[in-house]
């Protein structure tokens, strides 16, 4: 507060802004991190609503990653998917606006972000959103592409791009898995009917 209030050392209104949506973000992880989930959800909801209202802020993707994570912790998978879709909507308009300003000779430096690599991590969320919801087909959808951001972002070998591929294997076999009960269901495997 002494750093973020209007009175204090930061006399600058969006500076003030933006550090106090860090704050926040920071202190929503630490609640996560020590179990406080309820607590953690109260100051990342704050950062948001900061982040929403200010242009200055660095990373509205992230905070979305952070609330779907808490949210899914609390099994709330519904309200965690769309903070994961809202993550991704984000860092792909941010991508689309930045290959533009580079076409038009204004590229940001080499390493400026790293929104692709949060990317692969919001498809995985969403992936993993989707399969506690039973979105089965969707969620290998999203599985797909977080291995070809990760693939991108960190090559076919890196331990996170290998973590995301076992998860689209495993999505897989639980999608065979679920046809096969479906299939074996629907060709008579109910028991008997017949006599009595």
């Amino acid at each position: 507060e002494i750093l973020t209030s209007p009175s204090g050392y930061i006399l600058d209104k969006k500076m003030r802004m933006k550090l106090r949506a860090v704050t926040f973000n920071n202190f929503g992880c630490f609640y996560k991190r020590r179990g406080k989930l309820h607590a953690a959800l109260q100051y990342l909801a704050k950062a948001l609503k900061i982040e929403l209202t200010s242009e200055e802020v660095d990373n509205p993707a992230g905070t979305h990653l952070n609330l779907c994570a808490t949210l899914s912790q609390l099994g709330r998978h519904g309200p965690a998917l769309e903070h994961a879709q809202c993550a991704i909507e984000l860092l792909e308009a941010m991508a689309e606006t930045r290959e533009q300003k580079g076409q038009e000779g204004q590229a940001p430096p080499n390493g400026a972000t790293d929104d692709g690599s949060i990317l692969a991590i919001a498809w995985h969320n969403m992936a993993v959103e989707q399969e506690h919801l039973g979105m089965l087909e969707a969620a290998l959808s999203s599985y797909q592409q977080a291995v070809s951001v990760a693939e991108r972002e960190w090559g076919a070998g890196h331990v996170k791009t290998l973590a995301i591929k076992y998860s689209l294997d495993e999505a897989h076999e639980k999608l065979a898995q679920a046809r096969s009960k479906t299939s074996k269901a629907s060709h008579g495997g109910g028991g008997g009917g017949h006599g009595g």
